[in-house]
């Protein structure tokens, strides 16, 4: 496995690559052990480092799905992280809506559980998926509802920003 570690403006973000592609992409917690080689952005196809800049300027990432290592992400986590993909920059949904797309309308729970194992933020914006009331709830990456409500606001911002 590799690794690349990016600066973020809400902190540092490490992710591992493998053979299959981008196995994850998250924030790096104070203490988390960095296995692997550390590796530059040049010895990629993908200008990740790029694209999380670009993020942070404008509220949008592009990265293909096709670029992730799905291993080990069960099917139904799969299909709801793939749907969760397509939720526009500064918009949200919630849980229900996602389940109900998913096609299980009961899952909102198993989707909650798909937002908190989504090994992509940013890539795939889980802190773009909301309680059924519109409320902020629950955000496994660095910093919690914070962060969540960070990076809703930035991508609002950015969009209203783009729209003058």
């Amino acid at each position: 496995m590799k690794l690349q570690t990016i600066s973020t403006p809400l902190g540092a973000m490490i992710a591992h690559w493998t053979a299959a592609g981008l196995h994850s992409f998250q924030f790096l917690r104070e203490g988390q052990p960095r296995n692997g080689i550390s590796v530059q952005r040049d010895e990629f196809d993908f200008d990740l480092a790029g694209e999380v800049e670009d993020y942070f300027r404008t509220g949008k990432i592009d990265v293909p799905m096709t670029l992730l290592d799905w291993s080990g992400v069960p099917d139904f986590h799969r299909r709801v992280l793939q749907l969760c993909s397509k939720i526009p920059s500064g918009m949200t949904v919630s849980y229900g809506d996602l389940a109900r797309q998913a096609g299980n309308p009961r899952a909102a729970r198993a989707v909650g559980t798909a937002m908190a194992r989504n090994r992509w933020p940013l890539i795939i914006p889980c802190h773009r998926v909301v309680g059924s009331t519109g409320k902020l709830t629950g955000y496994s990456g660095i910093g919690g509802i914070e962060t969540k409500r960070a990076l809703l606001g930035l991508e609002k911002e950015a969009n209203c920003l783009v729209a003058v």
